[in-house]
């Protein structure tokens, strides 16, 4: 909790565009320690100050690597997303050759009757209520299950 504190008031102490060290002040009260920019209250005492340099800002190297980084980590993001078959577009967003791929048109069809399957179950257990049978879950189930395991 002590570092968090040091960190947040390191951090509030620079001020951006100032390159003059700022002292940092350690204080102890009643209550406990802290950290502050300002010297310590008459009702408790210094317990140490320190001489802080602010961080220089990053250079044009720093920054252009930055950038690779975020645009390999955007790069290896759509890559799983895409192995795990959560990089589908809604069909508004689908560019038109997307509609000429017999595998994506494949993979819609078993999604839908999927999606058919569930919905069935679910509206059937819904009519019958209270009064489901394992035979009737099991037979549902084998529905959606047949449904799906193609998709």
């Amino acid at each position: 909790m002590r570092r968090i504190v040091v960190i947040a008031c390191i951090a509030a102490a620079f001020q951006p565009g100032t390159a003059n060290a700022q002292t940092l002040y350690k204080c102890a009260s009643r209550t406990g320690n802290s950290y502050q920019q300002a010297p310590c209250a008459a009702s408790s005492r210094t317990i140490e100050s320190m001489d802080i340099a602010p961080e220089p800002p990053p250079s044009a190297a720093q920054l252009a690597q930055r950038q690779r980084k975020a645009e390999q980590d955007r790069a290896e993001s759509a890559f799983l997303s895409h192995l795990a078959g959560t990089d589908q577009l809604p069909a508004s967003y689908r560019p038109a050759h997307y509609a000429a791929s017999p595998r994506v048109t494949r993979s819609r069809m078993s999604n839908d009757a999927c999606k058919g399957a569930k919905a069935a179950r679910k509206s059937t257990l819904q009519a019958v209520g209270l009064s489901r049978t394992y035979d009737l879950l099991r037979r549902l189930d084998e529905e959606v299950s047949t449904a799906c395991a193609g998709g």
